[in-house]
């Protein structure tokens, strides 16, 4: 039987394109998915010939970039609304868009509703360190500006459960982000969390506080954050990469001597930025509903869609939705 994944082409900057050309190349080295495309039929059909493991939902309407009326942004006649439903009928195991946050994660919650036990789902990345093939957790991401110790337990259990099942860290490390590692640092939330986590006989290992300056260190395996710093840090470090790349650059072509050293280095320099490619993920989870519903960014190209695709191909081969219902009734 095949294992359908929804996709909601119709959110990105730049048009369908990369989306359709990203399903086509995910469905032609995955036998066993198929993916329901949702979108404008005329515009997807221009990159995508007839393939019995691509089906078309056709809504051609685009979700409106706005911070109003979230409660109602599940009512909108538009793509990202039309795939969402499709999840909750059970047409497809997991749902991807790369159209508005705010408004996607509004409609997430009320037509996907939450997970038991989940009093705010989160925003959660897989991020990049510089040690070979180890990725970090950060959670959340800028979905609650507005939290409390409640918020921050349940984002580390379920970034524990994600780690463990989903990554397959043997024991995963967990930390609260905050501006200095002891006790006392923080706002009343970060440290009523941090004692009750060190108290807790919870099954993962609480490391305490962590400094954003460590985060690519690779020390912590999950980082759990109010969305307000936890977004500015994503942010930060995804923007210190791509601007210590551009400075790399100026600085090699200051002079021949520079130019013909780094020939004999661009693989390495290859290395390093394959490495460090956020596009390798591709996308952010909403964690903590009941469901697997996937954002991508509103910009992204055929090869971050192919990372958001792929890791949904390991949250549902690795039963993840399953193992947070666990998580949390532990």
């Amino acid at each position: 039987m095949s294992k359908k994944i929804i996709f909601d082409v119709m959110g990105n900057d730049n048009g369908v394109k990369a989306g359709v050309l990203a399903a086509v190349q995910f469905v032609k080295s995955n036998i066993e998915y198929k993916i329901i495309l949702v979108g404008d039929q005329d515009q997807i059909k221009k990159y995508c010939s007839e393939n019995e493991q691509i089906e078309i939902i056709h809504n051609p309407n685009v979700v409106k970039k706005s911070s109003e009326d979230l409660l109602d942004a599940h009512k909108e006649d538009n793509s990202m609304n039309a795939a969402l439903k499709l999840l909750k009928e059970n047409k497809g195991l997991a749902v991807l868009s790369s159209g508005d946050s705010g408004k996607y994660l509004a409609s997430s919650i009320m037509i996907i509703k939450r997970l038991p036990n989940v009093s705010r789902p989160a925003f959660m990345s897989i991020i990049p360190t510089i040690k070979q093939d180890k990725k970090f957790l950060l959670l959340d991401e800028g979905a609650n500006l507005k939290i409390n110790e409640e918020y921050l337990i349940q984002w580390a259990k379920l970034g524990f459960a994600f780690s463990k099942n989903v990554l397959k860290v043997n024991n995963p490390k967990v930390s609260i982000l905050n501006i200095g590692t002891e006790d006392f640092k923080g706002f009343e939330y970060h440290q009523k969390a941090n004692q009750i986590l060190k108290e807790s006989k919870l099954k993962f290992e609480y490391l305490g506080f962590i400094e954003s300056r460590y985060l690519l260190e690779g020390i912590a395996d999950v980082v759990v954050a109010d969305g307000y710093s936890g977004n500015i840090t994503l942010k930060a470090l995804e923007g210190t990469v791509l601007s210590f790349t551009k400075l790399l650059k100026n600085k090699i072509r200051k002079n021949i001597w520079r130019k013909m050293c780094a020939f004999f280095m661009k693989n390495t320099f290859k290395d390093i930025k394959e490495q460090l490619d956020y596009r390798n993920v591709g996308a952010a989870w909403i964690i903590g509903l009941n469901g697997i519903v996937i954002k991508a960014h509103g910009a992204s190209d055929q090869k971050a869609y192919m990372g958001a695709l792929n890791q949904i191909k390991l949250a549902i081969e690795s039963n993840a939705l399953e193992e947070f219902k666990k998580s949390l009734e532990e």
